[in-house]
């Protein structure tokens, strides 16, 4: 099922919540098969790996194991048998905030229990990744303590994709080696390799891992020369928009990235960012990561720092690739670039709440000039993952969320889009009745603050 340019999900009531109560859309099988799915894969890693993690992190960390996985088991039959949402228990971190969210939600729900079947598709998705890092926490066991059960994943994810970042670095190194303090921002060439990377993070995108259920997620080919055959699969493409807005703010901007996935998507948005920087659009580049690991394939601090180290390396005939780690470990060390763990992103709430629940957070965004949110979950937030009709614009599906100017990238994977023309979704569902949920259209959609 797909939405429509004036009624949104059809079986939905308009502006709700999307949820797996209502069993055609994309809510209903993520709760039912694709989460127990991840589930299942972390346990059986768990397992497989308990040896190795014993050998690595002590007795005491191979016997904690036990523990983990008997607290996901748990987790695993309270969702499949639609047991209430129960309050976090491990005390740690965000859990005061989460359940003062869950007490509202049941509120909300006229004093019934939030439940897996029943409530949100937005934040019970997220509340099992938050379940996992509370079966973790409850071990109790010092070792464990920020255990990243989707390492090896990601780290196939990433081997996987060398063979295109290869690719990808040989096309940069060449633009980047044309700028310089004097390139004008507003010169062709400039705004043809903003619009070249903007396309490349947008498809780099679809490797996702929790959209798979955890199966391997890799890039494959040329993502340069693919992107002619991809171009008319962005439904809306806002990208000369937002670029004219850096050219008009002149140089020395600060830019934010809200980061997604790990592995190839990365690497194609530090591509981007090392572009801000050499063409003098920006002086400063924020990436903001999650504090703990979120949606199998989300980008945490140690996921950079991995990734920059494999980068590094220098082996199996990346010599460009560690041209390109040089560069960004010195962005790093010299302050152009940080890394933030901000705390909000694995809080339960839409971005419209932002500005209550994390107001330092609101505070700094708004001091960047551009925020680029990247993927599939941050734009469900971003529109508050409501039943909107297709044409409704992003600004108004933001509710009010605009701390500064906003570029989404993101690759369908949740049937709620907007920003489209009338007719638009209509004519796309003829040709591809899935579009809304494979990954494979996308959107470029900017909102000014101005």
């Amino acid at each position: 099922m797909a939405a429509t340019s004036t009624g949104g999900l059809p079986t939905v009531p308009l502006h709700a919540p999307l949820s797996a109560k209502y069993k055609d859309t994309f809510a209903y099988p993520t709760i039912k098969d694709r989460c127990p799915v991840i589930l299942c894969k972390v346990i059986d890693h768990l397992h497989r790996e308990r040896n190795n993690i014993g050998r690595e992190l002590g007795a005491e960390a191979m016997e904690g194991l036990y523990k983990v996985v008997e607290e996901l088991s748990k987790l695993r039959y309270e969702m499949q048998t639609n047991k209430p949402i129960l309050a976090l228990v491990d005390g740690v971190g965000n859990a005061a905030i989460w359940n003062k969210f869950l007490e509202q939600q049941q509120t909300n729900e006229n004093m019934n229990s939030p439940s897996w079947f029943s409530s949100a598709w937005l934040w019970v998705e997220c509340y099992m990744y938050r379940r996992i890092t509370q079966a973790v926490n409850l071990t109790g066991v010092p070792q464990l303590k920020g255990l990243d059960y989707f390492r090896q994943q990601k780290e196939e994810g990433y081997h996987g994709s060398l063979p295109s970042m290869r690719q990808l670095s040989a096309w940069l190194l060449p633009q980047l080696a044309k700028l310089s303090p004097d390139t004008q921002l507003a010169d062709t060439d400039c705004g043809q390799t903003w619009a070249t990377l903007v396309q490349v993070c947008l498809w780099g995108n679809k490797c996702d891992l929790s959209i798979s259920a955890g199966s391997k997620a890799v890039a494959s080919g040329d993502p340069v020369t693919g992107l002619e055959h991809l171009k008319q699969n962005i439904l809306t493409d806002h990208t000369s928009v937002a670029w004219q807005c850096l050219v008009t703010r002149g140089k020395g901007a600060t830019i934010d990235i809200v980061m997604d996935n790990s592995g190839f998507e990365l690497f194609t948005d530090l591509c981007l960012a090392d572009f801000l920087v050499s063409c003098g659009a920006a002086s400063k580049v924020r990436m903001r990561v999650k504090d703990q690991p979120w949606f199998v394939s989300d980008t945490t601090m140690h996921d950079i720092t991995w990734t920059l180290n494999q980068l590094a390396r220098g082996v199996d005939n990346t010599d460009t690739l560690v041209l390109l780690a040089d560069r960004w470990s010195d962005y790093m060390q010299s302050g152009i670039w940080t890394v933030q763990a901000d705390s909000f992103w694995t809080f339960p709430h839409s971005f419209n709440m932002m500005a209550d629940t994390d107001p330092d957070l609101y505070i700094e965004l708004g001091q960047a000039d551009l925020v680029i949110f990247k993927g599939d979950l941050n734009y469900r937030k971003l529109v508050g993952d409501l039943n909107w009709e297709t044409t409704v614009t992003l600004r108004t599906a933001l509710q009010g969320f605009l701390p500064t100017s906003i570029l989404s990238l993101r690759t369908a994977k949740a049937d709620v889009m907007v920003g489209l023309e009338p007719g638009q979704a209509e004519m796309v569902t003829k040709q591809d009745p899935d579009w809304m949920v494979t990954g494979q259209w996308g959107v470029v959609q900017f909102a000014s603050s101005s």
